[in-house]
């Protein structure tokens, strides 16, 4: 088959480890293939074009402020895609949009897919319609996302790609004593959480637990007493899977990792501070019960939509602590109601509502358009 050259866009971690598991998809279909564009080289160990890391930061504040840097390789990108068969979009949705708008027009472009969509479900539902007219394909992770887009995009469900990722899932609980601490993989997430957490992990340890601080690999050459401070009551794993294997529980910002974390099968409590000016707007943006994945998921499988569900303090699977309700007392209360029996019940629920990975499906659909393109 012909070689193809793929543009790709991919600025979250999270995107990333995804697009991994996806390029060893497809190499194993034996597939000659190059990229290009915008993603994490350390993960992929392989060169990108530009790098994603000056573009990975959470609140509206942070995003507006990263506007001009956006402008000055938003060109080079798209000259890049031009000269590319297929272009792959994954995540970050206002990166990604103004990219699409100007290859959609353009004469010469690649085949447009988009690969881990956004949101529409929980806010901008409008993009829906924005994405179906600039993509050519559409692959969702998540088996409601399609009702939110029009009747002709070209949408489908691959699956969901930490399905390929987990490398395993207990189904009960475990006494083994450590307790995993995860306070995000963003400095200002890690700034406004760990404090709570070392104060937490003080009264584990009357109860003779140990903590087990899981760190972002991209930290591991940073001097991690600038961004954690004092370590001394913390054992530290670099590795998230390997770390959660070890852990009866886990303490978890929001985001990827309470998904993970719940997938593994490990009981979990969703803990989550933002600036107030980003948590001010997203509440009045996000129109969503939870903002835990899997919290959210189980609420579509149960009721169809968030606005069905009358009583959403009774969280699905596990709690989730927000703002001013992050504080030890509550965590610890939160912590000896743990409801492990509806917990292991509910994970075998999502796990059977997310059916299965998605590399495989996304190399496919792929190696399909090489085929095409022969022909």
């Amino acid at each position: 088959m012909k070689k193809i050259k793929i543009f790709v866009s991919a600025l979250e971690y999270s995107a990333n480890i995804h697009l991994f598991y996806l390029l060893n998809a497809l190499q194993k279909k034996q597939l000659e293939f190059e990229i290009c564009g915008i993603f994490d080289s350390e993960i992929l160990k392989r060169d990108s074009s530009f790098s994603p890391n000056e573009f990975r930061v959470m609140g509206f504040v942070e995003v507006l402020r990263l506007i001009p840097k956006f402008f000055k390789i938003k060109k080079a990108l798209i000259a890049l895609a031009k000269e590319c068969d297929f272009a792959l979009f994954m995540d970050s949705s206002s990166f990604n949009i103004p990219l699409l708008k100007s290859l959609h027009q353009a004469k010469n472009k690649p085949y447009l897919a988009y690969y881990i969509l956004p949101q529409v479900w929980a806010w901008k539902p409008y993009r829906a319609k924005i994405f179906s007219v600039y993509c050519d394909a559409l692959w969702g992770i998540l088996p409601f996302e399609g009702f939110y887009y029009p009747k002709t995009s070209n949408f489908s469900y691959v699956g969901h790609p930490l399905l390929d990722e987990i490398p395993f899932s207990y189904t009960k609980a475990n006494s083994t004593n450590f307790i995993a601490f995860m306070p995000g993989s963003r400095i200002s997430e890690i700034k406004a959480l760990f404090p709570v957490f070392k104060e937490l992990v003080k009264h584990f340890k009357t109860m003779n637990k140990k903590a087990l601080l899981i760190i972002p690999r991209h930290f591991k050459n940073r001097d991690l007493s600038k961004i954690y401070g004092d370590l001394r009551d913390f054992e530290i794993s670099f590795e998230t899977y390997e770390g959660l294997k070890q852990c009866e529980f886990a303490f978890v910002c929001s985001g990827t990792a309470t998904l993970e974390s719940t997938l593994l099968g490990i009981p979990t409590i969703l803990v989550y501070k933002a600036r107030w000016l980003d948590y001010w707007i997203a509440k009045r943006l996000v129109k969503l019960n939870y903002i835990g994945l899997a919290n959210i998921f189980l609420e579509f499988l149960a009721y169809g939509s968030p606005k069905n569900n009358h009583n959403p303090q009774n969280f699905p699977i596990h709690a989730e602590f927000l703002q001013d309700q992050v504080k030890v007392e509550t965590l610890l209360k939160a912590f000896y109601k743990f409801d492990n029996e509806k917990f292991f019940a509910q994970k075998e629920k999502l796990i059977q509502y997310l059916k299965n990975g998605s590399a495989e499906n996304c190399a496919r659909k792929i190696e399909n358009f090489v085929k095409n393109l022969q022909n």
